[in-house]
């Protein structure tokens, strides 16, 4: 009898639906503002997340996905239940995280550097669209020539 050794299989990152990994979200909130987002991971599916307070004053403590929306994937959102919010850079480069409400939802999309993402429902996708906020820079080689 010939037994193979096998070996155990190695754990796949988890992915969110837009396929963020965690190093990514820990990318775009880089260092903890009081306002900010910081990156981290669901408790039930184990899917990365961002979290944060959404308002100044009596805000609540929110889990998001990063899952940019338009205005057809917004309204997707809000008849399933899940409240959306405006992902917006701060000056420190640690993204705000802010509650849609009716008349921002009426007004649109809003201005080109920020994104519209909804709450986080495990196991729950929706369509998204690419990133207003661009905070995955690729890292520059050793050989390539300066940018100046």
């Amino acid at each position: 009898m010939n037994l193979a050794r096998t070996s155990t299989p190695r754990r796949t990152r988890v992915k969110d639906p837009s396929g963020h990994t965690l190093a990514n979200l820990k990318t775009l909130a880089k260092r903890p503002t009081t306002r900010g987002v910081s990156a981290n991971r669901c408790r039930n599916c184990h899917a990365p997340i961002l979290t944060g307070v959404d308002a100044d004053e009596c805000g609540w403590h929110r889990a998001i996905d990063w899952t940019p929306l338009d205005q057809t994937g917004e309204l997707i959102a809000l008849l399933a239940g899940r409240p959306t919010f405006t992902l917006a850079l701060q000056p420190a480069g640690n993204p705000k995280l802010t509650i849609r409400t009716a008349i921002a939802i009426k007004r649109g999309p809003g201005i080109a550097l920020r994104d519209i993402v909804p709450e986080h429902r495990c196991h729950a996708t929706l369509p998204t669209i690419d990133t207003k906020l661009n905070p995955i820079v690729p890292r520059p080689r050793r050989n390539d020539p300066p940018p100046f």
